[in-house]
């Protein structure tokens, strides 16, 4: 559909052909993402704790967004 057929020849796409690896790995950003639909959150620090930069921080303190650390 995207017309990106040329990946099919890398490895990581190759490994996904010859089912040396799943189709998907990991999860948490996508995991993350569908927590912060269903709560309606703003920024990804509310449903994921992480090490944020202190300016972050504050930008979001400043909208009354709280980051998980």
């Amino acid at each position: 559909m995207s017309g990106q057929e040329d990946f099919l020849n890398l490895p990581y796409h190759q490994a996904i052909l010859n089912d040396k690896i799943p189709l998907s790995i990991g999860g948490g950003i996508g995991q993350s993402r569908t927590f912060m639909y269903l709560l309606r959150t703003a920024h990804l620090g509310e449903v994921e704790v992480s090490v944020w930069p202190k300016v972050l921080k504050e930008i979001c303190a400043a909208k009354n967004i709280q980051v998980l650390e």
